[in-house]
């Protein structure tokens, strides 16, 4: 973990919004070498990062356990995060044998202040069966793209609340991107978010012919659902501003050329 890459990510004009407090108090009471940060907060750092001027809102706070290097981190999450007043969400039917979401606050939400704070505990789509573990009892669920995104992470430096400095795992942007087109191809709940969260991510992308001289795996798979599913017509490309939309749109054919 020590020779980890880290990046210092300046605090957003406005400070950090809702969740972010809540991710800097989890990582406060589980460290942060036990999970890594995905989903749209993964997306929303990197565009803060590179001064990008589009940030999809999103409560949710997802995370991806690191149970092939911490024995019992599983429970510790659970352990973690219910000393901050969550509790584990178990599905409505009983021959469902998996759980990862747990809600804090009411389960009335005011549309004006979002009252419930989510965070969905999950791990990598290639662990070995026997890391696995279980989550209070209940199989814990998968993340497609997972295995990739953790060999690829970063340590991110955040002043997320005045008291304390916060440091975060997070996938690199590439690794990020990749992520975010497995979950286009698998999430079917509202596949445009993980587009236009892919889109801000390549216009991240500081080096495209780097990354895509290291692909491995599924990469060029990956990159190919993005080059289709994002032309440059595409509506996931229009709230981002013109010449950060030009070298997104250059990074994809370049990871597409390989």
């Amino acid at each position: 973990m020590a020779d980890r890459p880290t990046i210092a990510v300046p605090t957003p004009s406005g400070g950090w919004g809702t969740p972010w407090p809540n991710v800097a108090e989890i990582e406060a009471a589980l460290p942060h070498t036990t999970w890594t940060l995905v989903g749209g907060l993964m997306a929303q750092l990197h565009s803060i990062a590179h001064g990008l001027d589009v940030v999809r809102p999103t409560n949710d706070v997802d995370i991806v356990l690191h149970v092939e290097t911490t024995r019992g981190v599983a429970t510790a999450a659970a352990n973690a995060l219910e000393s901050l007043g969550y509790a584990m969400l178990t599905p409505l039917d009983p021959r469902e044998r998996t759980a990862h979401r747990f809600v804090r606050g009411s389960e009335t939400v005011d549309v004006l202040v979002g009252s419930i704070d989510v965070v969905d505990v999950l791990v990598a789509d290639h662990a070995a069966p026997r890391l696995l573990g279980t989550l209070r009892g209940r199989e814990m669920v998968t993340i497609e793209g997972g295995t990739q995104a953790l060999r690829r992470t970063v340590n991110a430096h955040l002043s997320i609340t005045p008291s304390r400095a916060t440091t975060i795992s997070v996938p690199g942007v590439f690794g990020a991107l990749v992520l975010k087109a497995a979950a286009y191809q698998t999430d079917s709940r509202d596949p445009a978010r993980h587009l236009q969260d892919a889109a801000a991510l390549l216009c991240c992308l500081d080096d495209p012919f780097t990354e895509r001289a290291l692909f491995t795996g599924s990469d060029r798979r990956r990159v190919q659902t993005l080059v289709n599913a994002l032309p440059h017509h595409a509506r996931s490309w229009a709230a981002i501003p013109a010449e950060a939309r030009r070298d997104g749109q250059a990074a994809l054919r370049i990871l597409a050329a390989g």
